[in-house]
């Protein structure tokens, strides 16, 4: 709980330090009589500022794309359609977990079945580790319909 008061607390001081920053360059530029540019300015960031914060608490398919590629060591396949997603906010240490439900062509799920049983840096009959977020996204399915699962240790990753 400290660390969650510590970071709204660093979150907040920036936020205000920003908000100083922008104010202060907008009245510059008003008072240059370049009122359309501050307007402008003023628009644009704001956008990207509530764009972050929405990508943020809800990250895009290719998030959990590059996190199938940390995982398995590899390019995710192109048929890869995502069902449905959750992830956790990083804590602290930028710690977090995600998980996805993701829909491929057969001839993919194949393929990709075939090259994890046999990569030799794969756990096979993993171990599932199950959370909040594991739950969210098997919440209409039956984990006992799992055929297989795979780890794979990640340099302490």
């Amino acid at each position: 709980m400290g660390e969650l008061i510590l970071i709204l607390s660093l979150v907040g001081l920036i936020l205000i330090l920003l908000c100083l920053i922008l104010y202060f360059l907008y009245k510059w530029l008003v008072k240059k009589g370049y009122r359309w540019i501050a307007n402008s300015l003023i628009l644009s960031l704001t956008a990207i500022f509530f764009y972050n914060i929405y990508i943020a608490i809800y990250p895009a398919d290719s998030f959990y794309f590059d996190d199938f590629k940390t995982v398995t060591d590899r390019e995710i396949p192109k048929s890869a359609f995502v069902i449905d997603k959750s992830a956790s906010y990083p804590d602290f240490h930028g710690h977090y977990i995600s998980c996805s439900l993701v829909r491929l062509s057969k001839q993919d799920y194949i393929n990709l079945l075939n090259e994890l049983n046999n990569d030799k840096s794969m756990y096979k009959n993993a171990e599932i580790v199950y959370s909040d977020e594991f739950n969210e996204v098997m919440k209409n399915k039956k984990v006992k319909n799992i055929k297989s699962a795979f780890a794979r240790s990640n340099d302490g990753k």
